[in-house]
């Protein structure tokens, strides 16, 4: 085992928070004193809360008063019996979806006599010092040397990110080919990416964030399902939060991405139909992505250029190509995670927007015989995405009116949303066999509590395409400002 190097690299942007990492760019969290001692009491006391939270539900259930009380609402029989229904389709799309992921295994990497050339695009927009470490993670790869070529884009930074992207370039250039680019001004991701795939040589055209650090196999495991099968055009790797031991935040987005990606990106995978390959890493065959570049890089929604959701607007235009899509496991990149409750609602923000909008572009070809072979599946999963969209907001805000009139109608809410979140943990602690599973207990409770909004307001402002992540002065539309801190009086803030 190589002996841990230990320095320091700033991945949250302030001086004063730092995370060790070692010789390969990978984390060795650093908690603060605080939480080493304190989270072993705290995910004790989230399991005991857990547990007696559902023993009074349980004897509630036999209440008269709350029976009674919940019939005195004057809900239609109707609503009643599309509850009933609503509720059978998601409990039995879930086990099948639990089916799908327990089937799914990662392909192998291929032997090098095997791999096809390769050409990374590592788009940057002032990402300062992480950078560097993006390139040279990216550089150590296990890849040869003589079919992979880097190339990283200065999207027109107003910080140092451009003496990063230049020292690291001079640094592993004895390794491998890197191509470094700069915009004169910041023109957008999918403008960095497109001047990247024009340089791009290799057969692969693999894609990852600035803010993120490959694993060294990650490259040759994500080529592995194009070489199994020439109809996949796309694979989805799986992304890790590369600071999840910051604070309780990072633990949540830890969780999450695990969730999105060891579970619902397995399932997907098992009838091909991954619908989003991440921006922190996918991998594309460039002959695919040449057919449908100029419709990708025009997209317009609602009269507006499209900014953000490219990895989704890209996976989609694949899709309806017909072309299939993957994920492999194994092809593991570690990504900065917000790390408060402002960064999460900007950024769930911005993804609710771009799911709505290519949920949309979903739609338009869904239906239609897009591809060769079974498609009840994909088509299954994707009318299930949509429901989600369209009643939960709705089942959110009825379930708000009920807990202000029926007696026990919270507690068994709350229950109902635990036993789900044990579940999910089962799921979690499967994948990653770690005790963070207990966090899982209390993020649905805050999801609704904290981000329920984030839905209902992405659809009533599709036309904003402002990035919002770009922080410290330099993302140009502010809104989420005024409303991120305006949520937060709902109790978010108690999680700093």
């Amino acid at each position: 085992m190589l002996r841990e190097l230990e320095r320091t690299l700033n991945v949250s942007g302030d001086p004063k928070r730092a995370v060790a990492v070692n010789r390969q760019g990978f984390p060795v969290h650093a908690d603060s004193r605080i939480w080493r001692h304190a989270e072993p009491f705290l995910k004790l006391l989230i399991v005991c809360a857990t547990a007696v939270l559902l023993f009074a539900a349980w004897n509630s259930l036999g209440s008269p008063r709350g029976v009674r009380s919940l019939s005195q609402t004057g809900v239609s029989y109707i609503w009643h019996y599309f509850l009933a229904c609503y509720g059978l389709v998601v409990f039995g799309s879930l086990g099948w979806r639990l089916i799908l992921w327990r089937r799914y295994r990662a392909e192998p990497a291929p032997a090098d006599a095997e791999l096809p050339s390769l050409s990374l695009i590592i788009p940057a927009y002032n990402e300062g010092a992480l950078v560097g470490e993006c390139i040279r993670a990216a550089a150590a790869s296990d890849y040869p040397g003589d079919r992979f070529e880097i190339i990283a884009i200065d999207d027109g930074s107003t910080d140092d990110t451009w003496r990063h992207i230049e020292a690291a370039a001079c640094e592993v250039g004895d390794r491998v080919q890197v191509t470094v680019l700069r915009h004169a001004v910041n023109r957008g991701k999918r403008q960095a990416l497109h001047l990247g795939f024009s340089h791009a040589r290799g057969d692969i055209w693999a894609t990852t964030d600035s803010d993120s650090l490959l694993r060294p196999e990650a490259l040759r495991c994500g080529v592995a399902p194009m070489r199994r099968d020439p109809r996949v055009v796309c694979v989805a790797g799986c992304v890790e939060a590369l600071n999840a031991g910051h604070n309780l935040f990072t633990r949540f987005m830890k969780c999450y991405y695990s969730l999105s990606f060891k579970f619902v990106r397995a399932y997907q995978a098992a009838f091909d139909g991954v619908f989003c390959a991440p921006g922190a890493l996918s991998l594309y065959r460039a002959s695919a992505v040449r057919g449908v570049l100029g419709e990708w890089m025009n997209q317009r929604f609602l009269g507006q250029a499209c900014a953000t959701g490219e990895d989704r607007a890209m996976t989609n235009l694949l899709l309806r190509e017909g072309g299939l899509t993957a994920y492999q496991q194994n092809a593991v990149v570690m990504s900065r995670a917000p790390e408060s409750y402002s960064g999460m609602a900007k950024m769930f923000l911005r993804w609710a927007r771009s799911n709505i909008r290519e949920t949309i572009v979903t739609c338009r070809f869904l239906f239609t015989r897009f591809r060769a072979g079974p498609l009840f599946a994909f088509r299954l999963n994707m009318v299930l995405v949509m429901l989600s969209l369209l009643v939960s907001p709705v089942l959110i805000s009825h379930s708000a009116a009920l807990a202000m009139v029926s007696d026990g109608f919270v507690l068994r809410y709350v229950a109902a949303m635990l036993a789900f979140s044990i579940l999910m943990a089962v799921v979690y602690y499967i994948n990653e066999r770690d005790g963070d599973w207990v966090w899982l207990l209390v993020y649905q409770a805050f999801s609704v509590a904290c981000f329920s909004w984030v839905m209902p307001y992405a659809a009533m402002t599709l036309r904003n395409t402002g990035w919002l992540t770009r922080g410290n002065g330099r993302e140009r539309n502010g809104e989420l400002d005024e409303i991120a801190a305006s949520a937060a009086v709902t109790g978010a803030h108690a999680f700093s």
